[in-house]
């Protein structure tokens, strides 16, 4: 059965993984700063979140009131 929530928190999760990766090896901001591939792929993947988490269902964020 297909659950719209779980696919996206799913995606989410992902998400966050991603961006985990793509700045793991950096050693400061200024390195975060001039590395242009993980700097944009890393403000895509905000870019991601901001949109999944738009389409969660109010039912779904009142049922977990303590996830921002």
């Amino acid at each position: 059965m297909y659950n719209k929530e779980y696919t996206i928190v799913r995606l989410l999760i992902e998400t966050v993984d991603k961006i985990f990766k793509y700045t793991s090896d950096l050693k400061n901001a200024d390195e975060f700063e001039y590395d242009c591939e993980s700097f944009d792929a890393t403000a895509m993947n905000f870019i991601i979140l901001g949109e999944s988490i738009s389409k969660l269902s109010e039912n779904f964020k009142n049922k977990y009131p303590t996830i921002e």
